[in-house]
């Protein structure tokens, strides 16, 4: 059906689509001018991928909007554009509608809170982690902005990330939080380094390791506490501390022989786990208070809502696999389970069915 200034697709025409996030999804899109209807949706100044995909247009992916504060934002989209069949060449992980409560969550807006930080994003780096249940009664959805093909990420120290937090037992909503997180120093994965509790471990020439993995230590406004890490096994390049602008692909064990900038490369960034959330929720003040970027309390700023009824306390749970999620398949909406691995055995690109260029 069609409306002036927006079109929905109906769940008909979606559940004859392959795309991993196109099937029983109703995907909202802003047109971005009236001429976009009529434009082409193809970008032919860049080659197909390999099975024959062609690669989108801009303004076709400049229509994936949410509106926030008065503005329009960048939000989620399938690798995949379900309409067109084209890919996009990047992806921004599990689907946002695949949240058990995204009827109180809704679409995420990519860039509002760097935006109010006044820091630069990338937006191919905006990644959502979905998980419905953590096996300990809690649900939660995390947006981070963790993207591994620009170097810039080796010495950025603070990123975007935005949590939804509930409990399953009576739906209850934990929190609702965003910030800009810090991750401590840029530190090489070489053997013989010790973990920190804030850190962005990066794979860096004349070391082996081509694992990354960003922690940090959440506080927002002292009454919601958390110590998630988010590992890439595959990320597309490395960090070189003496050229610190220099690309770097990453090893030749993780790209593959392909070009590691094409289509047949194995670094992707796109094969990414989340390590112990250990949350903590423990708020005797008013449920909802502002704070800064940074998640320090503040008489204007950014809303925050903490539940003040009800504590959680995970800070004791850090090891085993148990405290491990990873997404198995995008197919899914690409859910986040605990206890199924270390690590996944496939990324966000099902190969045939929705294409990834190092994104």
């Amino acid at each position: 059906m069609e409306h002036l200034g927006e079109r929905k697709l109906t769940l008909a025409s979606l559940s004859q689509l392959p795309c991993d996030s196109c099937q029983s999804v109703m995907v909202v899109l802003h047109l971005v001018a009236p001429t976009a209807r009529a434009a082409d949706p193809v970008d032919h100044s860049q080659p197909a991928a390999p099975d024959g995909t062609p690669i989108c247009a801009a303004w076709l992916h400049d229509e994936y909007t949410v509106e926030r504060r008065g503005g329009s934002w960048a939000t989620w989209h399938p690798a995949r554009d379900p309409r067109y069949g084209c890919a996009f060449g990047h992806e921004h992980g599990s689907n946002p509608r695949a949240f058990r409560y995204f009827s109180r969550t809704g679409m995420p807006a990519f860039g509002l809170v760097n935006d109010y930080a006044s820091s630069k994003e990338a937006h191919a780096g905006f990644k959502v982690f979905v998980a419905n249940e953590d096996r300990k009664g809690l649900a939660w959805t995390i947006i981070l902005h963790q993207g591994s093909g620009s170097p810039r990420r080796g010495s950025v120290r603070f990123h975007s990330l935005e949590t939804w937090l509930f409990r399953e037992r009576g739906r209850r909503m934990l929190a609702r939080t965003r910030q800009m997180a810090d991750f401590g120093e840029g530190v090489g994965n070489c053997p013989g380094i010790e973990s920190r509790e804030s850190w962005r471990l990066l794979p860096v020439p004349g070391c082996g390791r081509s694992y990354e993995e960003w922690a940090t230590a959440l506080d927002v406004g002292g009454v919601l506490r958390a110590r998630p890490a988010f590992g890439i096994h595959n990320a597309i390049t490395q960090f070189d501390p003496a050229d610190p602008e220099r690309v770097v692909f990453n090893k030749r064990a993780i790209c593959g022989a392909a070009d590691p900038a094409g289509w047949d490369s194995s670094c992707k960034g796109d094969r990414r786990t989340v390590l112990h959330p250990r949350w903590s929720v423990r708020n005797n003040g008013p449920s909802r208070f502002r704070t800064d970027a940074y998640g320090r309390r503040a008489d204007r700023g950014l809303l925050q809502i903490v539940s003040r009824r009800i504590r959680v306390d995970q800070r004791r749970e850090r090891d085993g696999v148990e405290n491990v999620f990873i997404a198995e398949q995008p197919s899914d909406g690409g859910i986040f389970r605990a206890g199924r691995g270390w690590r996944p055995k496939r990324g966000f690109e099902f190969p045939g069915y929705c294409v990834l260029g190092s994104n």
